[in-house]
């Protein structure tokens, strides 16, 4: 009976190579993009990634696609959820069918939400300055994304017009040079209580950890019994309590 660790992926378990301190050595490079902006673990995080492998059920927990899991170069081989939670994944890498077909419920019914997103982005942004698309995995598209080509403070220039045309039906996130908007029925929260139901945790003597960077996966992480906070991440950076005295 192995702990059940599930992780957050990007700016947790690792990162592009802008982000780094120092040029990582190729050998730990753990995802590959293809705009070729690749991801690489530091020393520590190739020594925790290894050990937690080897003595825990790892299980990620990713805003990835299925499509851009696959890249990561780490032998993932248990569950995996992914696409903000919209997908779970199987050890034999099918889609969990049941909450797959709960969550393409969900997309499906605030799918012009998200096509206005992307119908603003084209009328109202000068060509060149964003990318921007809509996540899909296994012919459904989950969620909205949007990135500066320039600094990530230009997200500041559409941020609450896209609020605005997003609504209570989609949940707003960003985190550095990412913004997104996900329907309010999916997230990983949801998938890693389905999961962990699923694999019988709930009232369980197995230690459960939630680990992430970002605000967003805070709700994953509360749903389990300990948290595991990376030191230079979002959350640790955000002011949560008041000063000491």
């Amino acid at each position: 009976m192995r702990p059940v660790f599930f992780s957050d992926l990007d700016d947790t378990v690792f990162q592009t190579a802008r982000k780094m301190d120092a040029p990582p050595p190729p050998e730990r490079l753990a995802a590959e993009a293809l705009n070729g902006s690749h991801s690489y673990m530091t020393a520590g995080q190739d020594m925790m990634i290894k050990w937690l492998l080897a003595s825990t059920r790892f299980i990620p927990v990713t805003a990835r696609s299925s499509e851009a899991l696959a890249r990561c170069k780490l032998p993932f081989a248990d569950y995996q959820i992914c696409t903000n939670g919209g997908v779970i994944l199987t050890p034999e890498g099918m889609p969990d069918a049941d909450w797959h077909a709960r969550m393409k419920h969900e997309a499906d019914a605030v799918a012009s939400g998200l096509e206005n997103l992307m119908s603003f982005m084209a009328r109202q942004t000068p060509a060149g300055r964003f990318r921007y698309w809509i996540v899909e995995d296994f012919g459904v598209g989950f969620y909205f994304c949007v990135k500066s080509n320039e600094d990530a403070r230009r997200l500041d220039d559409i941020d609450a017009e896209l609020c605005e045309v997003a609504r209570a039906a989609l949940v707003r996130h960003r985190n550095d040079n990412n913004l997104s908007f996900t329907p309010a029925g999916i997230s990983k929260r949801g998938a890693v209580q389905y999961l962990a139901e699923k694999l019988g945790l709930d009232g369980s003597s197995v230690p459960v950890f939630g680990m992430g960077d970002s605000l967003t996966d805070l709700p994953f992480m509360a749903a389990c019994d300990m948290l595991v906070i990376p030191k230079k991440s979002q959350i640790a950076q955000t002011k949560l309590y008041p000063e000491d005295g």
